[in-house]
């Protein structure tokens, strides 16, 4: 409908044209636009959003273009822009009627038809289009029409449409992104370092492809082959910032503190100082045993950032490392007064509140976080363990039958539940219950026997332990 129109490309050029029209309008006065012209001032008011002054231009170049199926295609738009996209399918199925093999039309009504999520809709007038449309357009094309086939949670399909537009666009980054998201989703991760390694052979340059290659190794655990890639992706394009991020967490993920905290000072060599990025090198310093140097990573992390939360529960975790737990509390009061929804922030905090002797306050916040995620086994026992330290047996067991019900591995809480039976006099039922655990779960054992070594003292529950340990 506009093939062989001229393009405005400039925007001091559709500026003026725009102010034309406005100074027009203001006038009350007529002045003539040709159709190249009106398209380019619609155009300017729809990417502002500005729909009813896309309307108003509508209507003008109506009257001077009546009947003209380019502008009936715009109002078609703007309808649809403005939420109304039922409205407007009707005026472009009757724009097919006139011209069939339109692809702006076609590609219209495929977006409309995704924005409604009617998505088979939208792949059979995304085919259409790709019938008639410019070669050019075939790889944005097929990446819609896979972007569809996601949205149907059809990976496979999409897996195929997006092979196709790399082999006729190899060097589309956005296909192999959408690629490896695919892979991702379909639980093919095997089959993607495959199809990366394949493609890399063919463009070994491709720092896209490298990067997803990465990422793919990660997931399936080959971080050393992950950490390769990045190297590779890095060396072809020394700013490619996401690779020197992928790597460090990679190398933080496996546990290879050393490399990590240099992977994250090339990430400084490379982009401005982040709290994100210096709260990391706390970490890895922190994991390193480098108390000192980890400190100073999370305050200049704070430095730039005051309510970086991260930086404040490294803190508390440095504080409870080195037994002082009063200060850790403090540290973690303040993460949870920044983010009080973190159920993370608050187990921290409830944990250290049991270190300093203060159990109300420890309770409170189990008590929160099992609100908001029951079925959080750290938050039960923690719990537990926080109403025995101060001999609330019956309390605990109390907790502790509603605890069973819900949390999906309970062998921790069967044994929290075999001290507070024993403390309550049941020791029958205890010592039936601790040598059941004892045949089936014996590794769950160590942690009920550090936290209360004395129970050890009753001479059948030693026997047991002993008889029974592998």
């Amino acid at each position: 409908m506009n093939d062989d129109g001229r393009q405005y490309q400039g925007e001091s050029e559709i500026d003026n044209l725009v102010k034309r029209f406005e100074r027009m309008v203001e006038d009350n006065d007529q002045h003539y636009f040709d159709l190249e012209e009106f398209e380019a001032i619609i155009g300017h008011y729809l990417s502002f959003s500005l729909f009813d002054n896309a309307k108003k231009v509508l209507q003008y170049a109506s009257t001077l273009f009546p009947e003209n199926l380019t502008l009936q295609l715009r109002e078609a738009q703007i309808i649809a822009s403005m939420g109304k996209q039922i409205k407007a399918i009707p005026l472009l199925k009757n724009l097919l009627a006139f011209e069939p093999n339109n692809e702006e039309v076609h590609l219209t009504l495929a977006s409309i038809f995704s924005q409604i999520k009617e998505h088979r809709f939208a792949i059979k007038h995304f085919k259409k289009a790709l019938k008639c449309a410019d070669l050019d357009l075939h790889g944005d094309i097929n990446i819609d029409i896979a972007v569809e086939y996601q949205n149907l949670g059809e990976w496979r399909k999409a897996i195929s449409v997006l092979k196709d537009a790399l082999n006729k666009y190899p060097d589309s980054d956005t296909a192999l992104f959408e690629l490896a998201f695919c892979y991702d989703k379909a639980e093919a991760m095997t089959e993607g370092v495959e199809f990366f390694t394949d493609y890399i052979d063919e463009n070994p340059y491709s720092k896209s492809a490298w990067y997803n290659l990465g990422k793919m190794y990660h997931r399936v655990g080959k971080i050393k082959d992950a950490v390769t890639s990045y190297d590779f992706c890095i060396a072809i394009d020394k700013n490619y910032i996401r690779a020197y991020h992928q790597k460090a967490e990679a190398l933080t993920s496996c546990e290879h503190f050393a490399e990590a905290f240099e992977a994250y000072k090339d990430i400084l060599s490379v982009e401005a100082k982040s709290s994100y990025v210096l709260c990391n090198m706390g970490e890895c310093m922190e994991r390193l045993n480098e108390f000192d140097s980890a400190e100073d990573y999370y305050k200049q992390s704070l430095e730039l950032d005051a309510e970086y939360t991260d930086a404040f529960v490294g803190l508390g975790v440095l504080a409870d490392l080195q037994s002082l737990p009063s200060v850790a509390v403090q540290y973690f009061e303040h993460a949870v007064t920044l983010d009080g929804y973190n159920i993370d922030y608050r187990l921290l905090l409830a944990t250290s509140f049991i270190k300093v002797g203060k159990p109300k306050e420890a309770e409170k916040h189990f008590t929160i976080v099992l609100e908001r995620d029951p079925k959080n086994e750290d938050a039960w026992e923690g719990r537990i363990d926080n109403l025995q330290r101060i001999d609330a047996h019956e309390a605990a067991l109390e907790a502790l039958q509603q605890g069973l019900t819900i949390v999906k591995n309970p062998n921790h809480l069967l044994y929290q539940k075999v001290y507070s039976l024993f403390k309550t006099g049941e020791e029958s039922r205890a010592i039936d219950l601790f040598e059941q655990l004892l045949i089936h779960t014996f590794d769950y054992s160590s942690r009920i026997l550090d936290s209360f070594p004395e129970i050890l003292e009753d001479p059948r529950i030693a026997d047991l332990y002993s008889r029974l340990k592998p």
